[in-house]
């Protein structure tokens, strides 16, 4: 069954996408990794947590669990959700928050347990200005505030990298046993969609870099780099089965420019699985 006919027939079901994940992803599970996903394993899987930002809570995938924060963690389609799903880790707690930066992550690791085997974060796009390119760029993509914001965010990226490289050092240090995956930001547009887009697309590449960069830079296989560029290829906004959340008529809808539920699941999650990082050591 095809992509397209897969999302034409259960999309409008977001209750079913769990399921429907964990049979596309079949295929590039290997079979020992799919009998992992038994009940008798599931109860002994190891320790996963979730850090960083909205790309990690979820934001693009409603509704949020009602938990008293403005974090908007997705409360049934977060990309740590479906890994949980297809993995024998365990998800014991997503604490990434929309709007976390780098000086945000040293909280979120109070009360994790030094035990904790696996750990996923998107981190850095707050940093580099992100949210102030989405406020500029949402009411008018074509002004010269959009433009100047987005210049301004490349320009963050030059003291980046250190805030990274501490960031991922900070969690090696205070999570010893874990394995570390670092996930790239995803274009958000298909490219040629529109000028705009296409800029867009340029600014995230190059924050990828600095994020590759970092992670090469910190010389250790405990920290990877996971990059889900082939995993959202030909799924931007303005493609026939876009992976990312995007209403027209609400340009200020929290949802928009974060992957939906088929991008944490198809995107994200099969990242993950490709790259191996979901086995056990």
């Amino acid at each position: 069954m095809t992509n397209q006919r897969l999302a034409s027939r259960f999309l409008p079901r977001l209750g079913a996408v769990a399921l429907v994940t964990v049979a596309l992803l079949a295929g590039a599970v290997s079979a020992p990794a799919l009998a992992q996903t038994s009940p008798s394993v599931k109860a002994s899987a190891t320790s996963y947590v979730a850090l960083g930002d909205s790309f990690t809570s979820g934001q693009g995938a409603p509704p949020y669990v009602p938990d008293g924060t403005a974090c908007l963690r997705s409360k049934r389609a977060s990309y740590p959700i479906f890994a949980d799903l297809v993995s024998p880790f365990k998800l014991v707690s997503n604490k990434a928050c929309s709007g976390a930066s780098t000086v945000d992550v040293p909280a979120q690791l109070l009360g994790v347990s030094q035990s904790t085997a696996l750990v996923t974060l998107t981190v850095g796009g707050i940093d580099a200005g992100s949210n102030i390119v989405l406020a500029a760029c949402a009411p008018d993509p074509a002004s010269s505030v959009c433009l100047g914001a987005i210049q301004n965010s490349v320009a963050q990226l030059s003291v980046l990298a250190p805030k990274l490289v501490g960031t991922y050092g900070l969690v090696a240090a205070t999570l010893p046993q874990a394995k570390i995956a670092v996930l790239s930001y995803p274009r958000q547009f298909k490219p040629g969609f529109s000028p705009l887009g296409d800029v867009l697309n340029g600014a995230t590449d190059a924050l990828n870099t600095v994020i590759a960069g970092s992670v090469a830079a910190m010389a250790t296989p405990r920290i990877r780099f996971v990059d889900a560029a082939q995993e959202f290829a030909a799924h931007g906004i303005g493609s026939r089965v876009p992976y990312f959340a995007f209403d027209a008529l609400n340009p200020f809808a929290p949802a928009n420019f974060h992957p939906n539920a088929l991008g944490n699941s198809l995107g994200y999650t099969r990242a993950l699985v490709n790259d191996g990082v979901l086995r056990l050591r």
